[in-house]
């Protein structure tokens, strides 16, 4: 069979950011510590824009300050939903629960909500869920929500304006999932496309399994990517060795965390002699 095939971490393509309570503060010395209150903040809404990190804390999403969107800031809120009272607090809910209250946030409802039309391949938009942390529930909070982030490498993009002004505004194609060289294990890091000799574009990004069922094993979950990637591949590359497609899968630990994607790479390069019109 075509292609090298790269197994995967147990990193999961939407993350749920969670976060514990924050320490107790100095006490004096005859005093028991006492854990600072925590004011409820404003119940998330659809359309708020954030200005977080990749790389900060769990924390930092759930506790980041609306910002305008007509300035600066990485993220913007495209679901809100309230949680029951019985879900608990959510670092302490499995994987499992977390996906089941954000089954709404998919790449599709996504698309829809920056009016990504032009999508047969996947792009560097990607989901971020967020719930609120351990304090903030003990305060009264009971929301979720889905953020949308831009991409740029290992980092979030900073934009101003909307999410779907910046897409209305900006060619497609502007928007790709390209690693830097050849692909290794799953990742989150997306860079634009401008080496036609050294990235690798993702091509596909397919469904292997439910929010229900259970891992089926490493070798299924590796033959079926492959045959998905190879089937896919091979239409985007003129390649007959050398690595025409790559295919990465999750491991039984990304797998149990939510990760449920075959991902699919072809060599830039590849992808644009297929793709444009020869002059």
């Amino acid at each position: 069979m075509k292609g090298t095939i790269a197994v995967a971490s147990s990193a999961a393509m939407i993350v749920g950011l969670l976060a514990a309570a924050p320490a107790a503060g100095a006490a004096e010395r005859a005093q028991p510590a006492v854990q600072p209150a925590v004011q409820p903040t404003v119940q998330p809404a659809q359309d708020a824009c954030y200005d977080y990190r990749s790389g900060g804390t769990k924390a930092q999403a759930a506790t980041a300050p609306a910002v305008p969107c007509e300035g600066p800031h990485t993220a913007q809120t495209f679901y809100v939903r309230s949680l029951p009272e019985g879900f608990g607090v959510p670092q302490d809910a499995s994987a499992k629960k977390r996906l089941r209250v954000a089954r709404a946030c998919t790449t599709d409802a996504m698309n829809a909500y920056l009016g990504l039309t032009n999508t047969k391949i996947p792009s560097r938009f990607q989901i971020v869920t967020v719930f609120p942390t351990e304090a903030q529930w003990n305060a009264g909070e009971r929301w979720m929500r889905c953020d949308v982030v831009l991409r740029g490498g290992k980092k979030f993009a900073r934009f101003s304006g909307t999410a779907p002004a910046l897409v209305a505004a900006t060619p497609r194609d502007q928007f790709d999932f390209c690693t830097p060289n050849v692909p290794g294990s799953r990742t989150k890091a997306a860079y634009p496309c401008n080496k036609p000799k050294k990235n690798w574009i993702m091509v596909a990004e397919r469904d292997l399994g439910s929010i229900k069922k259970n891992f089926p094993g490493t070798r299924k979950v590796e033959r079926k990517a492959k045959r998905i990637c190879e089937r896919i591949g091979n239409r985007y590359t003129e390649r007959k060795k050398f690595f025409p497609w790559w295919a990465i899968w999750p491991t039984r630990t990304g797998w149990k965390e939510g990760d449920r994607t075959a991902q699919c790479f072809v060599p830039y390069e590849e992808y644009v002699k297929t793709t444009q019109p020869s002059s």
